[in-house]
């Protein structure tokens, strides 16, 4: 099937309408101005309003107050900023593998792992997919050891995390699911710790309403450029001046820009930051969740199960969508000639290292590429067409 593209198919494009744009920055202008708006935040004994996911596992890990040296094992895939926060704290990351056809960790790993100096488990979700908890917090229990899930990538509108873990982390950072560009929630199931966290939280200073402020203008740029015609003009300029593409939306996206990530976390969220991000909890839609999984689910459909990333998993929403290729310039090249801005180095994971050599299964960035998972002009299964042409075939 021959195809020219007349235009280019975004990679992804903001979880978050203009119209709530508007209202983020109606917030910070009567903010700026003091005027009252009457608004209270939400309050419970049970969850706190954070700047970031960042700021959460900081104020966590301040809470715990644990000894240097001290283990904590963790998905050895994340950002990079959530290994720094916890050597930051003095303590050691002990990486637990990531299966790629569940995206699920080992017990029996996890349970080799644990030391004397073990304190704590960090469970990453990946990708918008729920990995199995109930076998690792079993075993945590067992250690006495502190639970912290961090579902930045999980957020579905349905799943809280599991009711047993310590502490869970949701982000809404700026190209996360339901986004209000920045703010996090913890779900703290502990007592005694979120007093220590919440009284660690209130201790923060409040972030410049005009950084927020910032963040609504960047959001509307962001928007701009995710149109197609937009994107199009923004991937051609870019091949024409011979810069970077992944480059070129690094420097949108990228949450906290810098080498000093502790102190640009260590802040509260401004109160219209608290008030948009709350509202669009309240309102949020989960028929866009399920509108996503079937696409993702269809794009899906006939690619060879090597290549699927995390199929084993029932619980997966596709916040984005990982395929595992042989050559993956060669596929990138190929799907964006067809018009597909398909990646495979624009992600911030990283992959810690372990002391074992990694396994068949063991889930590896080097070989992964994005595919772009939304709703688009092009009609759905005119884009699932392309994929035995531009998927089965590795090189």
């Amino acid at each position: 099937m021959s195809f020219k593209p007349f235009s280019m198919i975004p990679r992804g494009q903001l979880d978050i309408s203009y119209a709530a744009l508007f209202k983020g920055f109606r917030y910070c202008m009567a903010e700026l101005a003091g005027f009252k708006s009457g608004y209270k935040p939400i309050s419970n004994n049970t969850t706190i309003t954070c700047l970031s996911v960042r700021t959460g596992l900081d104020l966590t890990l301040t809470a715990l107050n644990l000894s240097p040296g001290s283990e904590v094992l963790i998905s050895n895939i994340n950002i990079p900023d959530m290994f720094s926060i916890i050597a930051a704290h003095g303590l050691k990351a002990v990486p637990l593998a990531i299966d790629k056809h569940s995206l699920n960790l080992s017990v029996t790993e996890a349970e080799a792992l644990i030391s004397p100096a073990t304190k704590a488990i960090l469970i990453t979700h990946l990708f918008g997919a729920v990995t199995a908890t109930d076998g690792l917090i079993n075993l945590a229990k067992l250690h006495n050891l502190i639970v912290i899930e961090d579902c930045a990538q999980a957020f579905d509108g349905s799943y809280t995390g599991n009711p047993k873990s310590d502490v869970v982390l949701f982000s809404f950072g700026l190209i996360k699911t339901n986004t209000s560009l920045t703010g996090a929630l913890l779900r703290i199931s502990n007592a005694s710790l979120y007093q220590k966290i919440s009284a660690g939280n209130d201790l923060l200073p409040v972030q410049d309403t005009k950084l927020y402020l910032k963040k609504i203008g960047k959001g509307f740029a962001v928007k701009l450029i995710t149109g197609r015609w937009c994107y199009t003009l923004l991937y051609q300029c870019s091949q024409w001046m011979g810069r970077n593409f992944d480059e070129v939306l690094a420097g949108f996206t990228k949450g906290f820009p810098g080498a000093d990530v502790m102190a640009k976390i260590r802040f509260r969220p401004s109160p219209a930051n608290v008030r948009l991000l709350e509202e669009r909890l309240i309102h949020f839609d989960k028929r866009k969740i399920d509108k996503r999984t079937r696409l993702a689910s269809g794009i899906l459909e006939d690619i060879p199960a090597q290549m699927k990333i995390g199929y084993l998993n029932p619980l997966h929403t596709h916040w984005v969508l990982p395929v595992f290729s042989a050559d993956p310039e060669k596929l990138v090249s190929q799907l964006r000639k067809r018009g597909i801005d398909a990646t495979s180095k624009a992600s911030s994971l990283v992959k810690l290292p372990g002391d074992a050599p990694a396994s068949e299964n063991e889930l590896d960035l080097d070989n992964l590429v994005y595919l772009p998972v939304a709703d688009y002009s092009l009609p759905a299964m005119e884009y699932c067409c392309y994929r035995k042409d531009w998927l089965v075939s590795k090189r």
